[in-house]
């Protein structure tokens, strides 16, 4: 860990003396915030989540770029549709060094895993999507995140292929689940697993007037608690795009990761929206089969509304049946800078 952060030292004084050599230099930020108010059958909650980003790049003549980005925030940050996440307290839970070339695109920090940037960089939905706001509330949360398993943000080493007649290859590696300024531990009780393996693969393709994108990752890591399943999950998803409509599908089989061994998990879920300039409509219906929990399906729908070219509002109703039962309701602001 030391000489990561050596390493992410040199890194950035090699940012600041570049530009000395004539390169060029370039500083980028972004923001987003969030409220909600839920009811579900305990009651009333409000709910607030926030991130915000920095990111320097210096970019040679040749073409070699190399940039430091940092992420504040809430926590948990969802790289997709760059959402803050689950926690309430402020934390750096990004932070990593990029250097881009022709030979594709290497980075060394605190960012998620080959696999689930294969799949969670898909466009997934508009309003009321499965990577939308209420997700990220506890009393509407889904009790299995739709991505499955993976490294989260542990401090990894991650390269990705250009992406060449459509596809785009990437492979990471996390000595264990641990990261350099978030705990990931405390917010994912019993992590201790040890050389995180992922690999992802990602394609993009038209077909007449369709677009799609298909998706598969692969994690692999070893338990350090005996009671504790070896992490094995495989994600498979894919998008189907025309005109305004989208489809899509996520399926993840688990195994017993990072669970009780023997407490296998799998789950599927469908997506359907359409958007109309500043309007958007979704469907969704998830089915969780875990082999000690009890099974459930959960079923939901979503409004959104931009009233501003970077605000908008959203209404989110889930159903859930079967071994949990109830339903929550939420409304929604997201405002981005």
């Amino acid at each position: 860990m030391a000489r990561l952060l050596s390493r992410l030292s040199a890194a950035a004084a090699l940012m600041v003396a570049l530009p000395a050599a004539g390169e060029t230099v370039e500083f980028d930020w972004r923001g987003v915030g969030q409220g909600a108010i839920v009811r579900s059958g305990d009651g009333r909650d409000l709910f607030g989540a926030y991130a915000a980003t920095g990111e320097g790049t210096v970019t040679t003549d040749s073409g070699l770029g190399l940039s430091l980005t940092a992420t504040l925030g809430s926590g948990d940050y969802q790289k997709s549709l760059d959402r803050p996440g689950r926690n309430d307290q402020l934390t750096a839970n990004e932070i990593f060094l990029t250097v881009n070339s022709a030979w594709g695109r290497l980075r060394l920090g605190d960012e998620d895993g080959a696999a689930k940037r294969a799949v969670d960089m898909l466009p997934l939905l508009a309003g009321g999507q499965m990577d939308g706001l209420w997700t990220g509330i506890a009393a509407t949360a889904p009790p299995i995140d739709h991505l499955g398993r993976d490294s989260d943000d542990a401090t990894k080493i991650l390269y990705e292929t250009p992406r060449v007649m459509g596809l785009r290859l990437g492979v990471s590696y996390a000595p264990k689940r641990d990261s350099l300024v978030e705990d990931i531990a405390r917010e994912t009780p019993g992590a201790l697993d040890r050389d995180l393996w992922e690999v992802g693969l990602n394609y993009q393709g038209d077909w007449n007037a369709f677009s799609y994108e298909l998706a598969a990752g692969y994690v692999k890591a070893d338990s350090r608690n005996p009671l504790l399943g070896d992490t094995e999950s495989l994600k498979l998803a894919g998008l189907l795009l025309y005109g305004g409509f989208s489809g899509g599908v996520v399926h993840i089989d688990d195994g017993d990761s990072g669970r009780l061994r023997g407490d296998d998990a799998t789950s599927t879920t469908l997506m359907a929206s359409y958007e109309n300039g500043p309007y958007g409509a979704a469907l969704w219906w998830q089915d969780v089969d875990l082999d000690i929990s009890r099974d459930y399906d959960a079923y939901g729908a979503g409004l959104s509304w931009r009233i501003l070219e970077e605000t908008s509002l959203s209404l989110d109703t889930v159903r859930y049946e079967g071994g949990r039962r109830g339903w929550a309701g939420t409304v929604g602001v997201e405002a981005r800078f």
